[in-house]
């Protein structure tokens, strides 16, 4: 009777998983666009340079930011402003890059976690849609550390990353041109940024980020376990009740999908 109902409940679940897979909502962790064009406002007519060495009286501007983030988890997605200057015809490229701040010094490529590289600007003559820049998911934030945003030309790039709304609302900023030292770090108008994390995966058995078969699997060989069992998995005894049932698979497969 034992085994027959666990086998039901195991059937029952490989089923229910096959037809339903949710995912928590994106968390935000740093976000100064404004409220208008929905929520992807910013001040288009106003940005920082970032340019190339080759561009005349511009000698390759790199510009970097930092953010805090207001939680933990994996990288999902990072949106920037930018337009292109129609005063020069060369090819725009940037490269926004993500870096660890663990010093409060200026980027270095040892910190680099990950980056991008954008090459469709439009002009500067009005608003336009950000930039999306989609995470990979193998950068990891914790909350309360400090991360640069760091954008760097192309050789003949001559582009701006656009400012956000409030010139009252600033970031530690600093920037370098070819060949040059990083300035000073000093607060400075922010130029538009936001950045989202993936939710955390409360179905994450093995914790490797995400809810998958896997983690079903897990749950599923220490199905009807106790504590003290040799098969009894902690981390699959998600209401921390001593056992590993029915309640535990029923959370699990509320959460898969999480992180995929």
């Amino acid at each position: 009777m034992h085994k027959s109902a666990s086998m039901s409940v195991t059937a029952c679940a490989l089923f229910t998983v096959l037809l339903v897979a949710t995912a928590g909502a994106q968390i935000t962790v740093y976000n100064n666009f404004g409220p208008d064009h929905d929520g992807w406002d910013y001040h288009w007519g106003l940005g920082w340079t970032v340019s190339g060495e080759d561009v005349a009286a511009q000698y390759g501007v790199e510009q970097a930011f930092t953010f805090v983030s207001t939680a933990s988890g994996p990288v999902s997605d990072i949106w920037v402003a930018m337009w292109y200057v129609p005063l020069d015809a060369g090819y725009d490229e940037v490269t926004v890059r993500l870096a660890r701040n663990p010093a409060g010094l200026p980027p270095t490529e040892d910190d680099v976690m990950e980056e991008w590289t954008i090459t469709g600007f439009e002009s500067w003559s009005g608003w336009s849609p950000p930039h999306h820049l989609a995470g990979s998911g193998v950068s990891w934030l914790e909350e309360g550390e400090s991360y640069w945003l760091w954008a760097i030309g192309g050789p003949t790039t001559w582009t701006g990353w656009c400012l956000n709304l409030d010139p009252g609302l600033t970031l530690p900023h600093t920037l370098r041109r070819e060949g040059e030292n990083w300035l000073p770090i000093g607060n400075e108008t922010a130029s538009a940024i936001r950045v989202d994390l993936a939710p955390a995966c409360d179905g994450d058995v093995d914790g490797d980020g995400d809810t998958d078969l896997t983690d079903l699997a897990a749950l599923l060989g220490a199905y009807g376990s106790f504590l003290g069992d040799p098969n009894y998995d902690p981390s699959a005894d998600f209401d921390a009740d001593d056992d590993v049932d029915l309640n535990d698979l029923a959370f699990l497969l509320a959460d898969y999908g999480c992180g995929g």
